[in-house]
């Protein structure tokens, strides 16, 4: 720990920053830090991630890319790649999390949340983005490994079995490879409220701040939207859910009604899915027992899915090999925890 104050005291010095007053802001799901910095001169935001847990190198290209596209991404005021500090513009505090806990009307926030995705398919070209690590049916079946790795064993005590695993796996693959993607390119991967802000003073889609994009890769666009309207965090009144789809379709109509439900289903199972894993890995691994709190809403978003043709398979399998007394236990995690 000496060490790695030592080296971040050296680059908030090389950087012009020495003398400001750091807080620290509460942690995340990853091993990443931040704090706000301020002096007279103004404020920033300073990243910490470690190597080799963390990388900001993602963060720097994405961000850029981003930038470029008109997207209100956090301008980088300094960097130091191999030693992971980051000092970054200061977006302020309204999350769009902050603002609806706040009691802001969320139609507004939400179809600027919109805007901005549709804003991202028009002006990062998917060429561009091929750049980025592939989110293919084989890369998004091997992040289901959070429910065969954590969920399971702490559902059964005992690992998955082989066959029922090979079997998981080749039954997502399949679902993926067969539903509609509504479009492929740049993915953020955790767009929803607590990853945007609103930034008063901005035009357009600039108002929309985008946070947290260093896991962002080439993918399906439905991915996205999923994120957003089936929130793991939050829930969504069913009126603006549809608002937000319908904004979406306008401006794509080439989106039929029907591949837009069936790639949310699929993409957005998949999503809903790996994260009830990823509870459970934050609480054993991490210590992050809080998160669990998310679980029954995650997995009734999971369930809805469940409910489209495409996901039939996906659906016999569980039945027979997650029984419900097995769901219950899932479900009672929270309590478990002390949550």
């Amino acid at each position: 720990m000496q060490v790695r104050e030592a080296a971040r005291a050296a680059f908030l010095t090389d950087a012009g920053w020495a003398d400001a007053e750091a807080r620290w802001r509460p942690g995340d799901a990853s091993f990443r830090r931040y704090a706000r910095l301020t002096r007279a001169g103004g404020r920033a935001m300073l990243m910490d991630a470690p190597p080799p847990k963390e990388s900001v190198g993602p963060f720097l290209d994405v961000g850029e890319m981003l930038r470029r596209a008109g997207i209100s991404a956090p301008a980088i005021l300094a960097a130091n790649r191999a030693d992971g500090f980051l000092l970054l513009e200061d977006l302020g505090d309204a999350t769009f999390t902050t603002l609806l806990d706040g009691g802001a009307d969320p139609q507004p926030l939400y179809d600027l949340a919109v805007d901005a995705l549709i804003h991202i398919r028009r002006h990062i070209d998917p060429v561009e983005a091929r750049a980025l690590p592939s989110y293919d049916a084989a890369s998004r079946t091997a992040h289901l490994s959070t429910v065969t790795d954590w969920l399971w064993p702490e559902l059964f005590g005992r690992p998955m079995p082989p066959a029922e695993r090979a079997l998981f796996q080749s039954l997502w693959q399949r679902a993926l490879k067969a539903a509609p993607t509504l479009g492929r390119g740049f993915v953020h991967r955790d767009f929803h409220v607590d990853n945007l802000m609103r930034l008063d003073g901005r035009p357009g889609v600039a108002a929309c701040g985008v946070l947290d994009f260093q896991d962002a890769g080439f993918g399906p666009y439905a991915y996205d939207l999923a994120s957003l309207v089936e929130d793991a965090r939050r829930d969504l009144d069913p009126a603006l859910k549809a608002r937000c789809l319908k904004r979406y379709r306008a401006a794509f109509p080439a989106i039929s009604e029907m591949d837009m439900q069936a790639a949310l289903a699929v993409h957005g199972g998949q999503r809903h899915l790996r994260v009830a894993g990823l509870w459970v890995r934050l609480w054993r691994r991490d210590g992050k027992g809080r998160y669990l709190g998310h679980m029954r809403r995650t997995w009734r978003h999971f369930e809805q899915s469940l409910e489209h043709p495409l996901l039939a398979d996906v659906r016999a399998f569980l039945e027979n090999a997650l029984p419900q007394e097995a769901r219950a236990r899932m479900l009672a995690l929270a309590e478990a925890a002390g949550e």
